[in-house]
């Protein structure tokens, strides 16, 4: 059994009859004993194929613990190798799809997929052909050519098959010539000289019974049969080989691709055999139909549908007239310059339009802080250099040309630090701030890729339409975070938002939504210890325990308890008999023993900080940095929000706010696991990037199973 390239292979032959293609080595491997097979076959029960050379029967076998289905071919003529029971029997890989013969007139079998049988095929034989003991198979047809899974095609049937000579010149003679009428070599037929271009002529009626959409032959009466190459070679003759295509298939055939086919076909069927090609120039011809008809079929359905348009608007329209659509795809995927190299035009990998535009069609109202440079790695020939990131004002009053319409697009700024440096982190601070309309806006971190351009994501909108206004004035960045030094500012990218980062927006949003959620209504037990000093301990129907720690036993233990007022609580507004209000401070720490006796044993827990803002709060909008003290050596941290934030400002390292239904807010500071010891250490800091917070109102800490 012939895989897919030609190769012998050891998962789908088991024994070979005369020819031993499989090595010595794997012989023992590979055979399979005669008890086996009845009993996969029910004792040769399940007959499927009667064969001019024997039986064939579908069973399943099992091999290294896995069923695997298989047709076995039984042989009743005087060749073969026998091991057992004098039985000759192949053993074949099921093909789920049966034989090609069987689907010829299929009009779901699409052009496409006949064309790459016919290159599996023709990769098969190239392989037979080309060993140092050469095969010729002498039963090329539609019925010895088994279709597997997503249409792979194998060459069975090896039972004719022969060795001949390696010289090219040297023809083996047979006695009695025999195959299958409509498909033998005319030659072979009536001379009885055999060479390896007999299976190319067998190969040419398989190609032209793929394009017609039936078999080599038809019985016309009792004694007339009817064959597919006479009737292709009167056709061509007379240039009307097209009449002659499955009209189930007719209107999908690219015209390169048929002709392409229908002359390397026609080729093989030459009755001089020095005129049909070899098995390798089939391949090469049946690829090139291939990639004409997967031009049109595949990639001109992914270019835009005003690519023509788009292709005039670049600096060398005339470059691109005779590029393949492949080729043209791969360019608007990699993106290419139009309007005089001022718009940067790509597509998404899911087919959306991208749009970027210059720097240099922007206005800058400090003349003195900006010059125009060309660096390298920019998709422009110049960006801008702005010197006083305190003092930007660039602004930007632009009409998109080309983005997709009813697409969810982000507005992104594209710069680089003039200054070379190494970014630890895809995620930077460099607090943005911005007006659009009568807004002022802050958005607080740059994305930073693999081309050392940063990203920072002004807004979201979708458009209704290709050209959309769009305005917005650039007022500063975070010195502190940012450095003195300029930035080089490459222009405004208008990008299609994918799935993914939408999922992962939403999941961000939900993090804080569990099961075990709602502390406030649905615990079956509430216990209060030590008159509410220490803590509460609450068990769910679940059996999963939760934890709940007062901000007294989170916040009185650090060194700034003279940050913040204390102030009484009585019930039902809160559990805790006192919280924690925060002054005007920059950094707060929460530090404890995580009594894990009160826990789930070898759980997952989130902990959720309980807290209220005030109405004279302030400095609470920026980005917190939460830093786990106790992993001073890899410093990890994560961030978060006591506001909700605006979408541009959601990143997947984040956490952001929720209301609970008390009233109050949570939102996740830390993860840990229980594990099994007696307490787990907390200490975090919670460090605002810029300015002061105060009017947070800390009530305490919940530790939930995640």
């Amino acid at each position: 059994m012939l895989d897919s390239y030609g190769a012998m292979s050891s998962r789908n032959i088991y024994n070979v009859s005369s020819l031993q293609f499989t090595k010595e080595t794997h012989k023992d491997n590979l055979l399979i004993s005669f008890k086996d097979i009845k009993l996969a076959t029910q004792n040769f029960n399940n007959l499927t194929r009667k064969g001019g050379f024997g039986l064939t029967y579908r069973g399943e076998i099992l091999r290294a613990n896995v069923s695997t289905p298989i047709a076995v071919k039984r042989y009743e003529h005087h060749q073969g190798y026998c091991n057992e029971n004098n039985e000759k029997i192949l053993v074949y890989e099921y093909a789920s799809n049966g034989r090609l013969d069987r689907h010829l007139n299929n009009a779901s079998l699409t052009w496409t997929q006949r064309l790459k049988i016919g290159i599996d095929v023709a990769i098969a034989l190239d392989f037979l052909h080309g060993g140092a003991s050469p095969v010729v198979h002498r039963d090329i047809k539609s019925g010895n050519i088994l279709l597997h899974s997503h249409w792979k095609a194998k060459i069975a049937d090896f039972g004719l098959s022969v060795i001949v000579p390696l010289n090219n010149e040297i023809d083996f003679v047979v006695d009695n010539a025999c195959g299958t009428p409509g498909y033998i070599d005319p030659q072979y037929r009536e001379r009885g000289f055999l060479t390896r271009k007999s299976d190319i002529y067998s190969l040419g009626v398989v190609l032209f019974e793929m394009m017609c959409g039936r078999l080599a032959f038809i019985n016309a009466s009792q004694d007339e049969r009817k064959f597919l190459a006479t009737l292709v070679k009167s056709h061509y003759g007379k240039g009307k080989v097209d009449e002659l295509v499955f009209e189930g298939i007719k209107d999908k055939i690219v015209p390169e691709s048929l002709t392409t086919f229908q002359r390397i076909a026609y080729q093989c069927l030459s009755y001089t055999r020095e005129d049909r090609p070899t098995s390798s120039e089939v391949i090469l011809q049946l690829k090139k139909a291939l990639e004409f008809q997967e031009d049109i079929e595949i990639w001109e359905a992914k270019l835009p549908v005003d690519y023509r348009e788009i292709i005039q608007m670049s600096k060398t329209p005339k470059k691109y007239s005779n590029v393949r659509n492949k080729y043209l795809y791969e360019m608007f995927s990699k993106g290419i310059l139009l309007q005089k190299g001022k718009v940067f035009f790509s597509l998404s990998s899911n087919g959306e339009r991208n749009e970027m535009v210059s720097a240099t069609m922007f206005s800058y109202e400090n003349n003195i802080s900006h010059k125009r440079k060309t660096i390298q790695n920019s998709r422009f020939q110049r960006v801008v250099k702005i010197m006083d990131i305190l003092n930007l004002k660039i602004h930007i009053k632009i009409k998109t040309q080309f983005l997709s319409p009813n697409v969810i697009y982000g507005a992104h700024l594209v710069f680089k630090f003039c200054d070379p440096r190494k970014i630890s982190s895809k995620l930077m601070y460099v607090n943005l701030k911005y007006q659009m309309g009568s807004e002022t806006l802050h958005a607080y971190f740059a994305t930073c890729g693999e081309d050392e351009w940063m990203m920072i994501e002004l807004c979201r909108f979708t458009p209704h339409k290709k050209d959309v206004g769009f305005e917005v004035l650039l007022e500063s960045m975070s010195r502190y975070y940012c450095g003195s030094g300029g930035i080089y500012v490459e222009g405004i990218h208008f990008r299609a938002i994918n799935d993914e980062t939408l999922e992962g927006v939403q999941r961000v949003l939900e993090s804080n939504s569990d099961s075990l959620q709602q502390a406030s209504v649905d615990y079956d037990e509430i216990t209060q210890i030590e008159d509410g000093e220490k803590l509460f301990s609450l068990s769910k129907p679940n059996d999963k325990k939760c934890h709940m720690l007062p901000a007294k036993m989170v916040l009185g233990d650090t060194s700034d308890v003279n940050c913040f007022n204390w102030k009484s609580l009585a019930e039902p507004e809160s559990r805790f008999l006192e919280v924690a209000e925060y002054l005007s401070e920059q950094v707060f720490r929460i530090k404890c023993k995580i009594e894990t006796q009160k826990l789930s044993v070898d759980t997952d827990y989130a902990c959720y900080l309980i807290f209220k803002l005030s109405q004279e709060c302030h400095g609470l909008q920026c980005p917190v940095k939460v830093q786990d003290v106790l992993l001073r050596k890899n410093k990890e941290f994560k961030f978060l929000y006591f506001r909700s934030p605006r979408l541009v400002n959601i990143h997947a390292s984040g956490r952001v706010p929720k209301q609970r239904e008390d009233g109050l807010m949570e939102v996740i500071v830390w993860e840990f696991n229980s594990g099994n010891k007696d307490y787990v250490p907390m200490s975090l800091k919670l460090r605002c990037y810029e300015g002061t917070m105060s009017g947070l109102i800390v009530y305490g800490i919940e530790f939930r199973p995640m």
